[in-house]
């Protein structure tokens, strides 16, 4: 769309010529630069801010003048209609009284600040976008449209924008002039590779009763599938010898014409040989840019004991239906390198729980995950992450098919990966971060963890941790992050390695 710059910044031009005029014709020459000061300055507007024009006032009455100063001066003038949605105010000098004093010369300015017309965004013009389909950023800002263009409003599209991963803003926002005489908002954007490939590769060290062995994860994930915005993730984990996960979600960002989202999800698990469970969800919800995201949810779950999960542990089949709520609300700065921010999120399941040839029991499951970063100084970050994961049945204890298992990676880093399981499960991770570059840093941690088996010891709980070292190293070939962490009477023989890769393509 052809459009014509407007830029406010000529209204300063005048104001610092006729300045740095008067202050040559009043100073003597014998007189140091520096000694030509604000004196009052009067600003007369066709609106008036309680507080924020005598706040000026004061913060420049006894500044030296300079180009510097009468830049800092004029542009904080200009931007108070700005921060109102009046984005074309015009700045007069009207008179400039000099006056005389010991050993300086004041100069007592009076200015006309004239707001003009409040500033509506008609359209807003995406440049540098090839891949994504324009009516994909057209929805997600199509509400801004008509607004008043306040830096509020300038913070929400910014929001709106970034709910997306695969999309950049790359500089301030400009506001132009369509050829059709439309108010129209610039926003060049940088569309960064939609597809990303994690890895992470696990070694066991050999011990008395087995050898040491690997153990992998592999995460595909799709941010944008035909430039449409949709998501499609499948993971793949091999947890131990005898242990395996698949996972597939698929996101839709709208549901027709609507306001709201959809995702649904498939997932199994090969448990010690034990038991196969199933789980599919489907579910639907809404964003919003100041409170997050909020989903309701169809889940069933199935578990299919083999027969040596019938022989030895007596398991039978279940199915659960459940009803569940999701809330989810993320203000980190950056996805993979968190500088400050908090991600939070919670879910609530509640269902029947239906066991071969038992009676049917209700059960309630609960999740949270949150996530807290703090700078603490130049290149240093505190880093906290607390998790929790808890079932219960009415009149029951869950089974074995109903435990959560952690440690390893994701966890509690001096454990191989699931090495620990319980019907409720919680963990906290302790980081010290030194950031040495956008994507990189290098970091000491504590991890913390929490189970308890109902059913197996259910007033006997475990509160195993570990600690260690890591780094985060962006290259070429993605971010290789690599985390040795030392568990329970571990030496550095036998404390765990883990490897992870994350490359977008």
């Amino acid at each position: 769309m052809p459009y014509v710059r407007c830029f406010w910044e000529y209204a300063k031009i005048p104001v610092g010529f006729f300045l740095v005029l008067t202050t040559i014709l009043f100073a003597h020459t014998d007189v140091p630069a520096d000694s030509v000061v604000f004196g009052k300055i009067t600003i007369n507007s066709d609106r008036v801010i309680h507080g924020r024009t005598n706040q000026i006032q004061e913060d420049f009455a006894g500044q030296a003048i300079t180009q510097q100063s009468i830049d800092n001066l004029t542009s904080r003038l200009l931007r108070l209609p700005m921060q109102h949605g009046y984005y074309f105010p015009v700045l007069q000098l009207v008179n400039v009284l000099p006056c005389r004093a010991n050993n300086y010369t004041a100069l007592n300015p009076v200015f006309r600040l004239e707001w003009g017309d409040i500033t509506t965004i008609d359209t807003i013009i995406f440049q540098n976008v090839r891949k994504t389909r324009p009516q994909v950023l057209n929805r997600m800002i199509k509400e801004y449209l008509g607004k008043r263009y306040t830096p509020a409003v300038d913070e929400q599209i910014n929001r709106s924008l970034n709910r997306f991963t695969f999309i950049r803003i790359e500089q301030e926002k400009e506001i132009v002039k369509t050829r059709e005489g439309k108010t129209a908002l610039l926003c060049n954007l940088r569309e960064l590779r939609e597809n990303e490939f994690g890895g992470i590769v696990g070694y066991i060290p050999e011990t008395i009763n087995q050898k040491g062995y690997f153990t992998g994860e592999l995460d595909l994930k799709f941010h944008n599938l035909s430039g449409t915005g949709r998501q499609l993730a499948l993971y793949w984990s091999k947890t131990s010898r005898y242990s395996q996960e698949i996972r597939v979600n698929y996101f839709e960002p709208w549901i027709w014409k609507s306001n709201m989202f959809g995702e649904t999800g498939f997932e199994q698990i090969l448990r010690d040989t034990l038991v196969v469970i199933r789980k599919f969800n489907i579910g639907t919800g809404f964003y919003s840019l100041k409170w997050g995201s909020i989903q309701f949810l169809i889940n069933r779950e199935s578990s299919l004991p083999t027969p040596g999960g019938r022989n030895l542990l007596s398991l039978v089949t279940t199915t659960t239906n459940a009803l569940g709520l999701k809330y989810k609300i993320d203000r980190r700065n950056n996805f993979y390198n968190p500088t400050g921010g908090v991600l939070f999120q919670a879910a609530l399941n509640t269902g029947l729980q239906q066991r071969e040839s038992i009676e049917n029991k209700m059960q309630s499951e609960f999740l949270f995950d949150t996530e807290v970063y703090l700078p603490v100084k130049a290149y240093w970050v505190f880093a906290s992450s607390y998790h929790f994961k808890g079932k219960w049945l009415i009149h029951g204890a869950p089974r074995y098919s109903d435990q959560y298992w952690f440690g390893g990676a994701g966890s509690l880093r001096g454990y191989s990966n699931d090495f620990f399981q319980g019907s409720q499960i919680a963990w906290a991770a302790l980081e010290i971060r030194r950031l040495i570059g956008n994507l990189s840093s290098f970091f000491i941690f504590y991890d913390q963890g929490y189970y308890r088996q109902a059913g197996y010891n259910a007033n006997m709980p475990d509160y195993p941790h570990s600690f260690g070292v890591g780094i985060r190293l962006a290259s070429r070939i993605g971010i290789i992050g690599l985390d040795y962490g030392f568990g329970r009477g571990d030496t550095f023989s036998t404390a765990k390695i883990h490897i992870r890769l994350i490359n977008r393509f």
